[in-house]
């Protein structure tokens, strides 16, 4: 799905939005009469499960944020938080896991990396279910 502001500006003879959020292609493009465009693409997982849920289910509330100019730094946003939040979630696994600290403790950092991958899928899963709800 792509949600085009409402504002227009006139580039080479063209009237074009200055906001445009493609959905699909995790893209979000502002236009500038005195600049070339910007696009901005995200790669998480989170954001394309946000965006997909979002045009489905909340497409005022991305149109609101489209027109606001507002949806740059939604997105910015929600993306360090979602990874800042799996970064606490996994920290705090590690520290309380007694079968981690005891393979750092022994050098078995094969098993401790992958209790840690472990610990990173766990820790997704987790936050990509309540992450429809933000």
């Amino acid at each position: 799905m792509i949600i085009r502001s409402k504002d227009k500006i006139s580039v080479n003879g063209k009237n074009k939005s200055v906001w445009v959020l493609d959905t699909n292609a995790l893209t979000v493009t502002h236009d500038a009469a005195d600049a070339e465009p910007t696009v901005t693409a995200f790669h998480s997982e989170h954001i394309k499960y946000h965006l997909h849920y979002s045009a489905e289910y909340r497409k005022d509330r991305l149109r609101k944020l489209v027109n606001s100019g507002e949806i740059l730094s939604y997105l910015t946003e929600l993306d360090k938080s979602v990874e800042n939040a799996l970064e606490r979630q996994v920290e705090k696994w590690k520290a309380d896991d007694k079968e981690y600290q005891q393979a750092l403790a022994v050098g078995d950092l094969c098993k401790a990396q992958g209790l840690e991958n472990m610990f990173r899928l766990c820790a997704r899963e987790a936050v990509y279910a309540d992450l429809v709800y933000v």
